[in-house]
């Protein structure tokens, strides 16, 4: 299941890429976890991601991890900031045709 959510972050933006990309990899690999795009907007406060994880359930033990929940400190992620968005259900990844007239 994809979903897309946001949360605040104190840090920079880089620093929180930081935290996916190499400190929670193995915790999300635990968790069946993949983050498939991230963004934030100029002050680089709120992100916005979009992931996937194999077994929803498992959201909540990953947030309420606390490995997780000392790594994503540290970043400067304000845990009581994240909100889900949605669940998606069609997205597509890559490049997209702007000719379609």
């Amino acid at each position: 299941m994809k979903m897309v959510s946001t949360f605040e972050i104190k840090k920079d933006f880089g620093r929180w890429l930081q935290l996916v990309d190499v400190e929670l990899k193995s915790k999300l690999e635990e968790y069946g976890m993949k983050v498939h795009f991230a963004y934030a907007n100029e002050d680089e406060t709120p992100v916005y991601d979009m992931f996937e994880i194999k077994n929803p359930s498992r959201v909540e033990a990953f947030l309420m991890d606390e490995e997780v929940i000392k790594l994503r400190t540290k970043t400067g992620v304000i845990l009581n900031s994240s909100d889900e968005l949605a669940t998606v259900v069609n997205s597509k990844f890559g490049k997209f045709n702007s000719n379609r007239g």
